[in-house]
Formats: structure tokens, sequence, C-alpha cells
């Protein structure tokens, strides 16, 4: 999978933390499907990749990296870094592969509910009143 498709989105809408939460595993998998990184290079390439959308700092990254490491979804490894420190770097195991096809699969599957009901609906979705 790659980040090939761009889409034009409004960089004054800010997801609240509620729609971020359920979200971020699947944004994390996304990042270390391509390649097995550390944990400031995934904040970084998750901004980079979003074109500045989503910023998730590295406290928001660690707990969720550490979670997903201990339910297996990832696994980590600790390399030499150019400066000669040891970064840990995490990439996805078997079960996270499983995990992010399925999150995939309902994100498409709740995206085309959205787009039908949007579609199908007189109603005006955004708040300034105007129409879609």
């Amino acid at each position: 999978m790659s980040f090939q498709k761009k889409v034009h989105l409004d960089k004054k809408v800010v997801p609240n933390k509620k729609s971020l939460d359920g979200n971020v595993e699947t944004f994390l998998l996304l990042i270390l499907e391509e390649s097995p990184n550390y944990g400031y290079a995934i904040v970084r390439e998750l901004k980079q990749k979003t074109d500045g959308l989503l910023r998730l700092g590295e406290g928001t990254v660690y707990p969720v990296l550490y979670r997903m490491e201990e339910r297996g979804v990832l696994e980590s490894f600790w390399q030499e870094g150019p400066n000669g420190r040891k970064r840990k770097y995490y990439r996805v195991a078997q079960k996270g592969k499983k995990a992010l096809a399925s999150n995939l699969s309902q994100w498409d599957y709740l995206v085309r509910v959205m787009e039908t009901i949007r579609d199908n609906s007189n109603l005006s979705l955004h708040p300034e009143g105007g129409s879609v």
C-alpha cells in the first residue's frame, strides 16, 4: 500500500480527539508498512505524508506504539543511528498486517456509507450553511 492518492482537504478543519483516537493505530501501521522506523521519524513522516494536516506529537505516538507492541501488532528491534546512539525501531508484525487490512476495509465501508447518505440527502453538511 502507498500514499499515492492525494485528496484536497481544508487545513482549517481540525479533527477532534475522539475522531482520531480510534485511527492513530491505522495511521502508524500505514507509515510502518512502508519500512521500519523509530518514534521521532514516524512522527515526522506522519506530518510530511499528510501535508501537515495531521500533527501528532511524540507524547501521543509513543504510548500507542508501546500498546501496539504489547499486543503483537508491532515488533521492535534496536539499531544504531548515524550519531552512534541506539534507537528502537518498529515494524509491522503479521498480526499488524491483518489489523491494517481489516481497518482499511472498515474505513472504505464507512466512507461509502457516508458518501451514500450525503449523496441521498438534501441536508447541508457544511457548518456555515453552504451546500456540498
